[in-house]
């Protein structure tokens, strides 16, 4: 689930390099699923999104600010990488991206909500480790790579401190989705054949839309099932939501899905085909 993106555009000083990729460190990553967690209370734990950030670790990313000329990259987990969800201390954290990578069918099922979020597991469904090949794909035959095709589903994305990207004007949500894409193609036996996204904020629709992404028909709706309720429902009162799920085509029914309840957050399935 996509919960949040910044994706105002940014001038560049022309000195100015492009931020480094690193990987997720605990503290920020906990940071991300609190707030996931109380903007759009899905049942996914905590475990099952570090397992997918340490499967594969070259799509879950951390951007960091390049260090002053002189100056070493902090590594993450030493004691100046406490406070990197803010990014007071070491190297400033500018934005953080989480990508999986789904074997074709497991990534079609996600599109049209057979599959849901919470449900993936990467040692199945992520290629590569399903196959015994980290990372290389379905492996050779006869010495020759044999392709197998992937979907990449953005979990996450977000921007926390100034970006400066490789070109004038980029947006962070184009540098990382960039960077994790690029990362995908170079994969011996990887066929990207799309990108998706599920969108639930105002801002993140508008960047993926702005990106090229369509809406697959797939919705997810939290409704709260006191009828006095409405949005802003949070914390405790997350056991006072019903999670209602619309596959395409059920758009028509989305009064006799929600029985009265009014709709506290909605999330919807977004896909970008080819790379």
């Amino acid at each position: 689930m996509l919960s949040c993106l910044s994706y105002q555009p940014t001038t560049m000083d022309p000195l100015a390099l492009p931020p480094i990729a690193t990987a997720i460190p605990d503290a920020l990553l906990r940071t991300v699923y609190a707030s996931d967690q109380a903007m759009y209370p899905v049942a996914l734990s905590y475990d099952r999104l570090r397992g997918w950030v340490e499967a594969c670790p070259e799509l879950c990313v951390c951007f960091r600010s390049p260090p002053a000329p002189g100056e070493a990259l902090l590594s993450p987990g030493t004691e100046h990488d406490l406070n990197d969800g803010d990014g007071t201390d070491g190297d400033a954290v500018v934005g953080v991206i989480i990508v999986l990578p789904l074997r074709r069918q497991y990534w079609e099922r996600l599109l049209n909500g057979r599959l849901k979020e919470p449900d993936v597991e990467p040692g199945e469904m992520f290629l590569g480790l399903s196959l015994g090949v980290h990372g290389q794909g379905r492996g050779t035959e006869g010495g020759a790579v044999v392709e197998e095709e992937v979907g990449l589903h953005v979990y996450h994305i977000e921007r926390f401190g100034a970006f400066h990207g490789s070109v004038k004007g980029q947006r962070f949500s184009e540098f990382a989705l960039g960077e994790v894409a690029e990362r995908a193609r170079l994969k011996p036996g990887w066929n990207v054949i799309g990108i998706s996204a599920l969108t639930a904020t105002q801002d993140g629709k508008r960047t993926f839309q702005r990106l090229g992404f369509s809406p697959t028909g797939y919705r997810e709706l939290f409704v709260a099932k006191s009828p006095g309720q409405g949005p802003g429902v949070s914390g405790s009162d997350t056991q006072q939501l019903r999670m209602v799920c619309l596959s395409p085509g059920q758009g028509t029914h989305l009064n006799q899905a929600i029985d009265g309840g009014a709709i506290v957050a909605m999330s919807e399935m977004t896909v970008r085909y080819g790379m």
